[in-house]
């Protein structure tokens, strides 16, 4: 049977470093993951690291035949750990395809894991390498090709296939080099403060610097995800305001640009907003500590916009469609009081929203151009268990006004095309989608744009 020892242990020292060196590169997703498994959001960063370690470890000890005991203990440990949160998971009548998929892998893995286990502890030891090097070209080339194939299955590198409605999972480019591995060496700061734009450095400039100047900044990350590409606002934000600059123009849509703001922040807690909102003395140190205090929240946290003239609110929005939007601003006396109680709402503008990192469940990777979004991601939210919440002393000023125009691509199209994305994604009815829309296009070419959409 030792003969089968070499086999079980590249097996396991390829899957672990595909897992292992995916963690390192993206540490911020394997912590996602994890809470997407029910593990508490405080303790994703501390299990992230000693994953990562773990799985690096084990590939390192079985290549380099430092020990196939030890080695192996600690494989069937950091198989535990994740099949363990989704056994619970599944306990709980919470099945989810992550769920299955860790478990599974545990079960197929662990087997292999628990032979070396053994036939190690036996002393039927056979090292990888000799084994390796006793191969002729033919059997090193299919070993190889075998190992490539796993490396690549184990790491997730797929695609998931493709349905006639939306992709729920989000894509998202990979991290810049600079940010690899940064969860395992320091713990982020408290929160991210990111913002997408679109040839508005104004806006960019007078944002920033007001958070400079009348919020308490200590703990928390400037970011800024640039759809356009302006030299100016880049080094703006990275000679000046000493933030971070990601230049983000192959999707150009205020949805995939926020979605990047999360996918590149590096805060426990993100607070996305437009390049030009204003916020009102205290927020951010309020948000911070609604964070701290609230550690495993996975809620949407927003506040009431207050108008131009300083005095008069919104709340939140109604679910009424006009003007080629889904919702209209409303307010509720509850939001009146700064120190008043959080209550839930329906949904709201999205100029400025907060949740924990890991608790980000992504826009429908189709998105594009403006629109779509409100309603959506609040539904989404929703679905996953979560609330949307308006904090009333959350309070937020968007410049609305251009007297120049709206810089960025505003077309109706693209907003169809969003709202019927979306609607789909989430199981909702398409009929008022597509019975607003046919006020504004003929009603031929709303549905030929809607199969369009959901055929795409």
């Amino acid at each position: 049977m030792s003969g089968h020892l070499p086999v079980a242990a590249l097996v396991v020292a390829v899957t672990f470093a595909a897992t292992g060196l995916r963690k390192l590169a993206d540490p911020l997703g394997a912590r996602r993951d994890l809470a997407a498994l029910g593990v508490a959001a405080r303790a994703t960063a501390a299990v992230t690291a000693g994953l990562t370690l773990g799985e690096l470890a084990v590939a390192a000890g079985l290549l380099t035949d430092a020990g196939t005991t030890w080695t192996a203990a600690v494989a069937l440990a950091c198989l535990a750990v994740p099949a363990g949160a989704a056994a619970v998971q599944l306990a709980r009548d919470q099945a989810t395809a992550a769920a299955v998929s860790a478990v599974v892998r545990a079960h197929l893995i662990g087997v292999l894991a628990g032979v070396v286990w053994y036939l190690g502890r036996h002393g039927q030891h056979h090292p990888l390498r000799s084994w390796l090097a006793g191969l002729g070209p033919g059997q090193l080339l299919a070993v190889t090709a075998g190992a490539v194939l796993l490396a690549l299955l184990a790491s997730g590198v797929r695609r998931a296939p493709r349905t006639r409605a939306s992709e729920a999972a989000v894509v998202h480019p990979p991290k810049t080099e600079h940010e690899w591995g940064a969860a395992l060496v320091r713990p982020g700061p408290a929160l991210t403060i990111g913002m997408a734009t679109y040839d508005d450095f104004d806006g960019v400039y007078f944002t920033l610097q007001a958070l400079r100047l009348y919020q308490d900044l200590d703990d928390t990350e400037l970011l800024v995800v640039d759809n356009f590409g302006c030299r100016r606002t880049e080094e703006f934000v990275r000679d000046w305001a000493g933030g971070r600059y990601v230049k983000a123009t192959d999707t150009v849509g205020t949805a995939a640009a926020k979605d990047l703001v999360f996918r590149h922040a590096t805060g426990a807690a993100v607070l996305c907003c437009d390049s030009h909102v204003l916020f009102e003395p205290g927020v951010v140190r309020r948000l911070k500590q609604w964070h701290r205090d609230h550690p495993d929240s996975a809620d949407l946290l927003q506040g009431p916009l207050v108008y131009d003239d300083g005095t008069h609110l919104s709340s939140h929005f109604a679910p009424v469609w006009r003007e080629q939007m889904w919702g209209v601003w409303a307010t509720d006396p509850r939001a009146l009081d700064p120190d008043g109680e959080p209550f839930e709402i329906l949904m709201q503008g999205l100029g400025a929203f907060s949740c924990r990192t890991a608790a980000w469940p992504g826009f429908h990777p189709g998105f594009r151009g403006l629109g779509g979004e409100e309603g959506y991601l609040h539904e989404k939210f929703r679905q996953a268990g979560h609330r949307c919440l308006c904090l009333p002393w959350l309070r937020w000023m968007h410049r609305f006004g251009r007297p120049r125009g709206a810089p960025y691509p505003l077309t109706i199209e693209d907003k169809l095309r969003n709202y019927v994305l979306g609607h789909a994604e989430l199981g909702l009815d398409l009929a008022p989608v597509l019975a607003h829309f046919s006020q504004f296009l003929p009603a031929d070419r709303v549905q030929k744009l809607a199969s369009q959409a959901l055929l795409d």
